[in-house]
């Protein structure tokens, strides 16, 4: 238990390190988009490749992609009915941010630190959780809202993942799995060393882009949103534990995702939509923080 606390408060330092060099003035908002980048396109895609070397292709790889797809759904589903009686802004606020999961730069830092051997998991959901965070939510908040851009076309979250090197990783490492081959030690050696750096640079990057400003009239609806985002997370939990006949390693798994924190993207989609960008960054920063307790406890407990 020790060990677990230790990782947290340091996950927890490492964020507000970040958040306190920019608040200084040593770093800015804008210097996170560039470690963004040294993760989106080195550290993050050379963690997946040795997590995923090797890893055998079973039915539970195609459940957990189909999860990761039908667990943004429901909630997103959620999110409209609780905000149905609400004006489209508010509606899509709760419809953004109680679905949407932080996984490549939250959850694999934090789960790796733990036990790296459901690293592959959390890959496989993934993958259906990327699809729906890259645009489908979007697509489908903007339908509901009647506030449609250019209509929805499947082409553009493809196109979004596509460009996004974890993506690719992911599916290039399915596809090595499928035919039965590795990557090689000379290549795992080098990547090990690169991907050492994934942990601290995700967490540096998030206390970067954490936001504190919020105009108080709109508090009460980001703790709502807090609210029943962990709420439904607590009784999906409870549903995978109870009722699904996996193993306990991939029923830990799916209950760390389901606290993880809101998805970076959605966040952005939100503003996009008219979401004021203080309230959609702030409930975006608090539930990193929120995250990381609940997720410490879920691994003492579990």
């Amino acid at each position: 238990m020790t060990k677990i606390i230790v990782n947290a408060v340091s996950f927890l330092l490492t964020i507000l390190l970040a958040f306190f060099l920019k608040k200084v003035g040593v770093l800015k908002q804008t210097d996170g988009e560039r470690v963004s980048k040294i993760v989106i396109f080195s550290t993050l895609p050379a963690t997946i490749i040795i997590a995923l070397n090797g890893f055998k292709i079973t039915s539970m790889v195609w459940i957990l992609m189909s999860l990761g797809l039908l667990f943004n759904v429901f909630l997103i589903f959620m999110g409209y009915l609780l905000g149905r009686k609400r004006n489209a802004i508010e509606r899509g606020l709760y419809m953004f941010n109680i679905g949407g999961y932080n996984l490549g730069n939250f959850a694999i830092p934090f789960v790796a630190s733990f036990f790296a051997q459901a690293i592959p998991f959390i890959a496989m959901f993934d993958m259906g959780n990327s699809f729906m965070v890259a645009g489908t939510t979007q697509a489908i908040v903007e339908t509901s809202s009647k506030q449609q851009k250019n209509g929805f076309d499947l082409r553009d979250p493809l196109r979004i993942l596509l460009k996004s090197p974890p993506f690719v990783v992911y599916v290039c490492m399915v596809i090595l799995a499928l035919i039965h081959v590795k990557v090689p030690d000379f290549i795992i050696e080098p990547l090990s060393f690169i991907a050492k750096g994934n942990s601290f640079l995700s967490l540096f990057m998030i206390g970067l882009f954490m936001q504190v400003s919020f105009k108080k009239s709109g508090l009460a609806t980001i703790g709502r949103v807090l609210f029943f985002r962990y709420t439904f997370a607590f009784l999906l939990a409870l549903t995978v534990y109870f009722l699904f006949p996996f193993s306990h390693l991939v029923k830990m798994v799916l209950i760390l995702i389901l606290f993880t924190p809101i998805s970076f993207l959605t966040t952005i989609q939100a503003t996009q939509f008219g979401v004021d960008e203080g309230q959609a960054g702030f409930v975006s920063s608090l539930s990193m923080i929120i995250s990381l307790i609940l997720m410490s406890l879920i691994v003492i407990l579990l």
